[in-house]
């Protein structure tokens, strides 16, 4: 009996050391996430409330929802400037969010074939997912500069001023090397999840459609794209998320020229708040636009991942209704949402005629 008390204690001992050690090794990561995300964030949202200057401690004042209020009148210029960077946004992610998905589905799909040189290849599309704003600015800066020392215009010979003028308006070049900026760093990291689900893909489907009489559309659209639903929701998730808090392509072409309007709530925000004793006066304001900026993409991502979900669901269940169905057993009973019961209710109906 006392041996059997020893071992537990001495378990117990261990459990509590391995818990210790794992605290401590997420402990950095805890200390940091609190300093520089946690406490920031709710003194955002305590500042939200108030009319606040931090070079002027002398107005500060709680200033209850007005902050909010203001962010929906539209006759405020500051509120103009809010929502049509937000439109701009919503815009370019219409552009580049399917673009990079198609792109991205393509990339792996070529490399999931093994062509020749294809590691080449995979290695050439990945590597800008790892390099940084600042390298990708000063990359870009020396293609895209608007007199003859830029790359493109000592190549044509030309002075084209790519990136100047109003940025989506009268200026369709910015559109499209803001695109391009996206589609060049976006689509390595897509590429590497999805070739790597694709690979899980049973060769024997293949070989069923193929004996079918399927082509290469016909694998890629009934074989391939439904065995891979996971990672096309991952990877439309994640690029979703990205293209909503855009920050880094439109900053690295903003400041390359110094012209233009704010092309995102998240430059929006960091020109307000960073922008000296000019914009001190809007800090509380400035604040407010992004609690509601972070609530929206909050709404939109969460909307995004239960559609998925409850698709992901209703083909799970729907398969399992069909299965049944084909053990001829009593559908009525066993259907237990209605869009399942019509349709299975059916099919059970055609194949007792």
């Amino acid at each position: 009996m006392d041996e059997y008390a020893e071992k537990v204690k001495e378990r117990k001992r261990q459990r509590r050391n391995e818990q210790l050690v794992a605290w401590l090794m997420i402990s950095p990561y805890l200390i940091i996430f609190i300093l520089f995300t946690a406490i920031p964030i709710v003194m955002g949202i305590g500042f939200s409330f108030m009319r606040y200057n931090p070079y002027d401690s002398s107005g500060n004042a709680f200033y209850g929802f007005q902050n909010y209020i203001n962010i929906f009148n539209f006759s405020l210029p500051i509120s103009k400037t809010f929502w049509r960077s937000f439109s701009t946004m919503l815009l370019f992610d219409a552009v580049g969010v399917p673009l990079i998905m198609v792109l991205s589905v393509a990339c792996a799909y070529l490399v999931n074939k093994k062509p020749p040189f294809y590691k080449l290849f995979r290695a050439i599309i990945f590597m800008p997912s790892v390099i940084s704003v600042s390298v990708t600015g000063v990359i870009f800066g020396n293609l895209f500069a608007s007199n003859s020392s830029g790359l493109f215009n000592s190549w044509l010979g030309t002075e084209i001023d790519w990136l100047g003028g109003m940025p989506f308006k009268d200026d369709i070049l910015r559109w499209v090397v803001m695109v391009f900026v996206s589609l060049w760093w976006g689509v390595g990291t897509n590429m590497v999840i999805l070739s790597g689900a694709m690979r899980d893909v049973p060769n024997s489907l293949y070989e069923a459609c193929e004996m079918d009489g399927g082509n290469r559309m016909h694998l890629l659209r009934f074989v391939t794209l439904p065995n891979i639903k996971g990672a096309l929701s991952l990877t439309l998730f994640n690029t979703l998320i990205a293209y909503l808090s855009l920050y880094g392509q439109p900053t690295v072409l903003y400041t390359l020229e110094n012209q233009g309007e704010l092309v995102s709530p998240m430059m929006f925000i960091q020109k307000y708040l960073t922008g000296g004793t000019v914009y001190a006066r809007q800090t509380g304001y400035v604040c407010a636009c992004a609690i509601v900026f972070g609530v929206i993409v909050a709404v939109i991502s969460t909307a995004q991942r239960v559609a998925m979900n409850d698709r992901r669901k209703h083909t799970e269940h729907t398969a399992e209704c069909e299965l049944y169905l084909a053990n001829r057993g009593n559908w009525a009973a066993y259907a237990c949402d209605e869009c399942c019961t019509e349709q299975i209710g059916d099919a059970y109906n055609g194949k007792d005629e």
